[in-house]
């Protein structure tokens, strides 16, 4: 397991979590003033860094690199230089290296002249790619190469990728060679993970200092392979204090031996309407698969026996109706009452309540009244969307957890610009409404009301289904109910957890056939994950430190 299990291993001890932050390309940078301004730490040391971290990455991966064919794909830039660096520890090592410095050389970066001049002295061989009639000779340098070191682009990308540096890219992939690339693969935006054109497909890629945003979005993580994180020579205090992580595990609370169920956390849903059944049974039923002690539904009475005849170990709570079968306003001093009769812990409001306007209006009245913890999920998104000095009124904790449709309504923007500022728009918007928000996806985004952002690791493509998140919002509410207090990390864990099951049950079924139900099924399985062995999600999620 090695240094990231020790780590591990300690902060269990003092019960804090292990960090592995992740950066803007704008933090990276206020990070590389502040090494050398403070700490003396010039680039040149850190490019050594760099190449020496990319070297450890390929020996590990593939062992000895003695008589192995390395070509080196380097751009003009500072990523160039890196690059070149790890060829030449690479050639140190008994590696035949060829270097195809792809650009014009007359705009090569002061510290990649200096290492492209060292590899010359050295004997590496060095070709120069200037043009698209050079690609030919790239693609002689690919072809003969077992592995490709690529450094073309790093954060310093800038709109899409054209020209030679576009057909270098094409011709890597188009190899099929064992691809490592440098600090981010080249053409992907390292502030969104987004491809700018076209992107190098790596089979690994070695981040530095810090993995940024587009190491770890989609679809920026697919195209890195099996990423590793290097520190270099930055000292941990400049790593600390960034605004956003990785989702983490957090020690759970002992689930008391003595323990009854109003220990484990008293839920209440209000939830469903005459064509939604899926959803209210989702929500009320994983709250008890991953560990809530007294789940209450409240839904409209003509859906309370359907739903009961699927989920016996609910309490059910009927409600008066709308014509549409929705539920109606006249229930609003009924619900407060029994929130407050039954001492409930966490209240969950929306999930397949619909769009008609009295269900809709009596969210915004419940939301602004309900005195307790509140997530606020479905069509209670949607009524919110329209009133949000509700959420900035509230005192207890609000957490929202959209999909991005559903933040795209809450916020007003368009899903273009969220698309490319995801972690700035989230963040700004949970500032401002002082809410937490789950900003569902493939590596789903959590934001705290404080701003600080944390990206999760599980879950899968199977899990795109109607009812998926219903079960996230059950999910939260249980894993507050047990014990674990801190709405951040409460929500934090359901994520963690909901994502970790659906990876279970895809394991089992094949991520195509994964639903919510098996999504439930898997709670507990996770949820065991969690207490007895954390350690797994380090192993099986996060980056590998070298």
């Amino acid at each position: 397991m090695g240094l990231l299990a020790t780590i591990w291993d300690r902060t269990l001890a003092v019960s804090t979590t292990y960090r592995i932050p992740v950066c803007s390309v704008e933090e990276m940078r206020r990070i590389d003033e502040l090494a050398a301004q403070k700490y003396g730490l010039d680039h040149l040391l850190l490019m050594e860094d760099a190449g020496s971290s990319v070297y450890h990455a390929i020996t590990r991966e593939t062992g000895s690199v003695a008589g192995k064919r390395v070509a080196v794909i380097a751009g003009t830039g500072n990523n160039g230089g890196d690059a070149i660096v790890a060829g030449r520890r690479l050639y140190s090592s008994g590696a035949l290296v060829r270097i195809a410095l792809v650009g014009d050389p007359s705009r090569v970066s002061d510290l990649c002249r200096r290492n492209l001049e060292l590899a010359s002295r050295l004997g590496i061989g060095v070709s120069v790619i200037r043009d698209d009639a050079d690609l030919a000779s790239l693609e002689e340098i690919i072809c003969w190469s077992e592995i490709c070191v690529v450094g073309l682009i790093g954060v310093g990308l800038r709109g899409e990728v054209r020209g030679i540096v576009r057909g270098a890219i094409e011709a890597i992939n188009r190899s099929c060679r064992y691809v490592v690339s440098v600090d981010i693969p080249s053409g992907i935006d390292a502030n969104n993970g987004l491809v700018r054109g076209v992107a190098v497909r790596s089979n690994i890629t070695v981040a530095l200092g810090l993995p940024k945003y587009g190491n770890i979005l989609y679809p920026g993580y697919h195209y890195c392979g099996k990423l590793y994180v290097s520190s270099l020579s930055y000292p941990p205090e400049l790593l600390n204090g960034i605004g956003a992580e990785l989702n983490t595990p957090i020690e759970l609370p002992e689930r008391l031996r003595w323990g009854h169920k109003g220990v484990f956390g008293k839920f209440l849903a209000v939830a469903g309407s005459r064509y939604y059944f899926g959803a209210p049974y989702y929500v009320a039923t994983s709250f008890l698969k991953a560990g809530g002690g007294y789940s209450r539904l409240a839904a409209p009475r003509s859906v309370v026996p359907i739903l009961a005849s699927r989920s016996s170990e609910v309490v059910y709570i009927p409600l008066e109706e709308t014509p549409e079968g929705s539920i109606s306003m006249q229930n609003y001093e009924a619900i407060l009452r029994i929130i407050d009769e039954y001492d409930i812990d966490i209240v969950a409001i929306g999930p397949g309540a619909s769009l008609n306007s009295e269900t809709q209006e009596l969210i915004r009245i419940l939301v602004r009244d309900i005195k307790k913890p509140l997530i606020i999920d479905g069509d209670g998104i949607t009524a919110i969307s329209k009133s949000q000095e509700i959420l900035r009124g509230r005192k207890d904790a609000t957490i929202i957890t959209p999909h991005a449709g559903e933040f795209s309504r809450l916020t007003g923007r368009t899903l273009g610009e969220i698309q490319e500022d995801p972690v700035g728009i989230l963040r700004r918007t949970c500032i401002e409404l002082g809410s937490h928000i789950v900003l569902k996806g493939a590596h789903s985004l959590i934001c705290t009301p404080e701003g600080h952002v944390y990206i999760n690791m599980t879950g899968n493509p199977g899990m795109a289904k109607a009812g998926s998140g219903d079960v996230l919002t059950g999910t939260i509410a249980a894993i507050y109910g047990i014990g674990l207090r801190d709405p951040s990390s409460a929500t934090r864990m359901g994520v963690l957890a909901h994502g970790l099951a659906g990876d279970l049950a895809a394991e089992d079924l094949g991520e195509d056939g994964v639903t919510p139900e098996d999504l439930m099924n898997n709670l507990p399985k996770a949820m065991r994950i969690l207490r007895e062995k954390p350690e797994y999600i380090v192993e099986g999620y996060m980056p590998k430190i070298i």
